[in-house]
């Protein structure tokens, strides 16, 4: 009895070491298989040129960071439109007191690197919105979405954000001819 006892258990305690195995690879794959899902997202989002970045972090040029509000602190492109706003703590070359950029303008000389050994893209664009307001910006993007910015122009010192992108979703255009296909 003691036996038939012991074989049971350990049947038992056999079978659930191999269902959390199982599990466990199973959990893995799937954790694979979205990573890759997000990173091809973010890949079709900057080669499209739609995409958010949400800035999270600022970087002093002395050393220090403060946090920020992502969703206060932003730089938008859609195409040839880009949207930037965000805090500004720094050192500044014109009479009125900067503390924050606001602008609303078109990219201009947009460059893209992708940077396959380091599986990162690299985006140089000039931010210009037909005045004499015009800003460098300097995108790292990485795989898995993180970006680090660098923005500068003649009026403020160069200034560092950290933040991830989220792409905005695609929309598709269909023609008037065709019709709302049931």
């Amino acid at each position: 009895m003691k036996k038939l006892f012991i074989v049971i258990i350990s049947l038992i305690l056999l079978s659930s070491c191999s269902t959390t195995k199982e599990a466990k690879s199973a959990r893995a794959e799937l954790r694979k298989e979205k990573n890759l899902i997000e990173q091809g997202q973010v890949k079709n989002a900057v080669e499209t040129r739609r995409y958010i970045i949400k800035l999270n972090r600022l970087y002093f040029s002395y050393g220090g960071m403060a946090d920020l509000i992502p969703r206060a602190n932003f730089i938008i492109i859609d195409g040839e439109k880009a949207i930037i706003s965000t805090a500004y703590l720094g050192r500044q070359y014109d009479i009125k007191l900067i503390a924050g950029i606001n602008m609303r303008g078109k990219a201009d000389d947009y460059a893209l690197t992708n940077n396959i050994s380091k599986g990162s893209f690299d985006i140089k664009m000039k931010v210009n919105n037909g005045g004499s307001n015009a800003f460098d910006v300097y995108l790292n993007i990485s795989k898995s979405g993180y970006c680090t910015v660098s923005v500068s122009s003649l009026k403020i010192d160069n200034i560092r954000y950290a933040g991830y992108l989220v792409p905005i979703p695609g929309v598709t255009n269909t023609s008037l001819e065709e019709g709302n296909k049931i």
